[in-house]
């Protein structure tokens, strides 16, 4: 089946582009991502048995490597993938910029689909029309992003978008853009060669392998032009769904490039039968090749290059790159169960045991492209059977961040592994990562200092107190914060506003909180439960003294099971927590509240770490040591002090609360963005720092 109504590739293009480009009207430069320091790393760990998504792993359940070294996990949180939305639902972005932040965001899942045009019959574009469709409507949740790539397009010029109507009603439109097989190619390139080796006398099937090779170059360089520029993208894993009915991968062949000989067996540099080709003459003229023309040249020396590429070794450093970059292909031969590789005319089909080697190279390729990247391949069937694994294989999953042991700036790839201590999981995570280079962080944080001469804060610093906040940015169902001082702990628990409103909820509930060694040793351990009244979100619970004593210094976890008075099952959370010694200057961390339009002029408690301008924030720590001296400054991502006052005070002890250094700031000044309180500590040649990370929200 050829049909004449070919939608040249070049066109499809355009349409692409204009299709997901509807809501990005005011395209921008894109700027640099800003990948949090030198030593915060955030990964995306897919866990299952058997085929199953895990739903009820801790962070303890999980053991990060390094290059062998072992890595503590300072954030976690489980993704549920949502459904799809009505399309109503789907928030487009307004700008190119926007849209490629959006991308970037770990909590967002990103889609690509990349359509061989050059290695899909028609019948085949036009049998994925509804089933590509279809997947598509049911992978594609609500807060991700999908985009659409072809050979002939540049990377850096695709869109996301969150929207799938419109790449199904491309594929409707225009499904005649499968062009393996077509009578009238789009490439004007494919013309010259066939006019340069006619497939007849010496030449007989040249112009065919030549440009059977090229196309599959040329797919391998878009694919490797889309995983470069997803690398520079995100971090978190890219799933790309890949239509092609594969590729044969030949190997370099000095045979391709021997010199064509004419019918006597004799080399010729002419056109080997047939009228000699039109090209320009070396006096700038119209003429014939054989009149010093240079398009028998020009096909010359691509004949050459091509006969000497090594395509299966590109392919293989496609794969290796695509690890690196946390890329994962599922590939999709559309035309379901196959029997011949070669379509049914118009060209003469190869003998049946070479069209068999082929058939069976092409979905080799597939093949490898899924099991080297850990995607999914489907192959001889139907794409709507295979759904069901690929939507359990791209479902939910967890998303962690460690602060590196590994502090050098030195540009290099580091290899991590990740282990679930349960047994028989199986776990999938990117392989690794490439550090920064000093020259990288230089540009990416500019040094500042204020106006006293006051130095901008480490990076690291700031790092670790940004990987704190939560990952998502979506609102957590419930939000905890925990700070020690000697011997005891203090705990915040705040129901998000979503969470308090459903009706499990109305009559209130009961938090269980219980203090217990990270490492699950044979330390402290303490327990207490508290009621939370109806029409409450928040509440506070001190632990003063553990079941046999004060909690030992070291590190906690603090777990905590909110069951809604109408609910049968707990929302567990969990954190960690350090119980200082009695020589620090101050507690562990910062427990906040805060005042805003809502709530008077009564501050609030809060575990929630996003904040508007309308708001003010206190946030206060244990005083350990009286006769130290404290100061506070705010700080921007980069390290760089912000002119926002910070306003320090003292609350004094009181019943079972400790000493306390409370510091309060106005939010007002600050824009949208992530910030960074934090209090500085010094006495004599002593100092100690803490810092409270804060999410700036519209």
């Amino acid at each position: 089946m050829h049909h004449p109504r070919h939608v040249p590739v070049r066109a499809l293009v355009l349409l692409v582009s204009a299709v997901l480009l509807a809501g990005a009207t005011r395209p921008q430069a894109q700027e640099p991502r800003f990948r949090g320091g030198a030593n915060l790393v955030r990964l995306d760990v897919y866990a299952s048995v058997d085929g199953v998504a895990l739903t009820d792993l801790t962070a303890d359940d999980f053991e990060v490597f390094e290059d062998n070294a072992p890595q503590t996990v300072s954030s976690f949180e489980f993704v549920q993938a949502r459904g799809p939305a009505p399309a109503a639902a789907r928030v487009e972005s307004n700008a190119v910029a926007e849209m490629r932040s959006r991308a970037a965001q770990p909590d967002a899942r990103a889609f690509v689909l990349f359509l061989d045009t050059l290695h899909v019959q028609v019948e085949g574009s036009y049998q994925a029309v509804n089933p590509v469709s279809t997947l598509l409507d049911r992978v594609i949740g609500a807060d991700d992003l999908i985009g659409v790539m072809t050979p002939e397009m540049a990377a850096r010029n695709m869109t996301f978008s969150p929207r799938t109507g419109p790449v199904g009603d491309l594929l409707r439109a225009n499904w005649t853009w499968g062009e393996r097989g077509a009578v009238n190619p789009t490439d004007p390139r494919e013309n010259d060669l066939r006019l340069c080796y006619p497939d007849a006398s010496g030449s007989a099937g040249l112009a065919k392998a030549i440009i059977e090779r090229r196309r599959e170059q040329k797919v391998l360089r878009a694919l490797e032009d889309l995983v470069s520029h997803l690398e520079g993208l995100r971090d978190e894993r890219t799933f790309v769904m890949l239509l092609s009915e594969g590729w044969t991968l030949p190997r370099a062949d000095e045979r391709l490039a021997a010199p064509v000989t004419d019918r006597s067996g004799q080399p010729t540099g002419q056109v080997p039968g047939g009228p000699d080709p039109v090209g320009v003459t070396s006096a700038g003229r119209l003429g014939t090749a054989a009149a010093g023309g240079s398009l028998v040249q020009s096909c010359e020396r691509e004949r050459s290059l091509i006969a000497l590429s090594d395509l299966d070794m590109e392919f293989q450093q496609l794969m290796q790159r695509a690890n690196r970059a946390n890329v994962s292909f599922y590939p999709i031969d559309p035309r379901g169960l196959v029997v011949f590789d070669d379509p049914i005319g118009p060209a003469r089909p190869a003998p049946m045991a070479l069209d068999r080697d082929r058939l069976t190279a092409r979905q080799n390729a597939l093949r490898r492209v899924a099991d080297e990247t850990d995607g999914v391949v489907v192959l001889n069937t139907a794409i709507d059977k295979a759904l069901p694994r690929i939507m359990t294989d791209i479902g939910s999953y967890y998303l962690l961040g460690y602060v590196s042991t590994n502090t050098k700036l030195d540009g290099r790839y580091r290899r991590l592994t990740v282990r679930v201590k349960r047994p028989g999981v199986t776990v999938r995570a990117r392989p690794g990562y490439l550090a920064p280079s000093a020259s990288d962080m230089a540009a990416a944080q500019a040094p500042s200092t204020t106006g006293a001469g006051r130095a901008s804060l480490p990076s690291a610093s700031v790092t670790d107190a940004l990987s704190r906040l939560p990952v998502s940015r979506r609102p957590l169902a419930i939000h905890l914060a925990a700070s020690g001082a000697p011997g005891r702990v203090a705990v915040t628990v705040e129901l998000d506003r979503v969470t308090a409103a459903l009706p499990d909820w109305a009559n209130g509930g009961r938090l269980a909180v219980a203090v217990e060694p990270a490492d699950r040793g044979t330390g402290a351990r303490a327990h207490v439960t508290s009621m939370l009244a109806a029409g409450s979100r928040v509440g506070t619970v001190r632990l003063p003294e553990g079941d046999g004593g004060p909690l030992t210094p070291g590190r906690y976890q603090v777990r905590v099971e909110a069951l809604a008075e109408g609910a049968r099952t707990p929302v567990v959370v969990s954190t960690i927590v350090d119980v200082p010694a009695g020589t620090a200057l101050l507690g562990s961390a910062l427990l906040a509240t805060r005042r805003g339009p809502g709530t008077g002029r009564v501050f609030e408690p809060t575990a929630d770490p996003r904040f508007r301008r309308t708001e003010r924030l206190q946030a206060e720590v244990a005083r350990i040591d009286a006769a130290a001296v404290v100061t506070g400054r705010l700080l921007n991502r980069a390290g760089q002090v912000m002119q926002v006052p910070v306003a320090i005070s003292e609350r004094p002890a009181a019943d079972t609360l400790p000493a306390a250094v409370v510091a309060e700031i106005a939010l007002a000044p600050l824009a949208a963005g992530e910030y960074v309180l934090e209090l500085i500590a010094t006495s004599g040649d002593r100092s100690e720092s803490r810092t409270y990370p804060i999410r700036m929200v519209p």
